[in-house]
């Protein structure tokens, strides 16, 4: 399930590169989600708020079931409990994690280039949906269908794993800025 976590965190990253550029072009996204992991017939529920910080990567602090905060940068995944110890999750030296980051570089870089070259692209009934290209992405992912709110910015993202197990995640972006603060930018140290 955490494999799944890590690859969708990356994944929703990836699917930025799409919100209209008011969205697109800010330094700073918060707001909150909702995350729904189904697995053989389950469903597991988690709940928070989150940033994305333009150069930097995502953070997702959850609070519901248990607070915890999930930061995705360049170099690695960590995890923050709430005694303020880290947990490096997955790192730069996984063949895996070094594709996915290299393409969620691209989209903070809004190299549109790369995401092309990583999934084919599609539109059913409003929802854009995406299936990997390469067959080590086809591993992990079967598709990932997406949904934007009518201001511009990614509303829903659902994940279908090729382990028959999905991962959707309900955003709300609630404010954008053209700046972080030294409290943001200490996640991504």
């Amino acid at each position: 399930m955490r494999k799944i976590f890590i690859i969708f965190i990356a994944m929703a990253s990836i699917l930025l590169c799409q919100v209209k550029d008011e969205y697109k072009n800010a330094k700073l996204l918060k707001g909150t989600y909702t995350q729904i992991v189904t697995q053989k017939g389950r469903s597991f529920e988690s709940s928070g708020d989150f940033i994305v910080a333009s150069g930097y990567g995502i953070c997702w602090f959850t609070k519901s079931p248990k607070e915890s905060i999930t930061v995705m940068g360049d170099k690695n995944v960590t995890q923050i409990l709430p005694n303020g110890k880290k947990k490096v999750m997955a790192d730069s030296s996984n063949a895996m994690f070094s594709q996915i980051a290299n393409i969620i570089k691209s989209i903070f870089t809004y190299d549109e280039k790369t995401i092309k070259d990583s999934f084919d692209q599609t539109s059913e009934n409003g929802v854009t949906v995406y299936t990997p290209k390469t067959e080590e992405l086809k591993k992990v992912i079967e598709k990932i269908e997406v949904s934007f709110a009518s201001a511009g910015y990614i509303e829903k993202i659902k994940m279908y794993s090729s382990n028959n197990s999905t991962t959707e995640y309900i955003m709300k972006v609630i404010s954008k800025s053209n700046s972080l603060t030294p409290e943001e930018t200490k996640y991504f140290e």
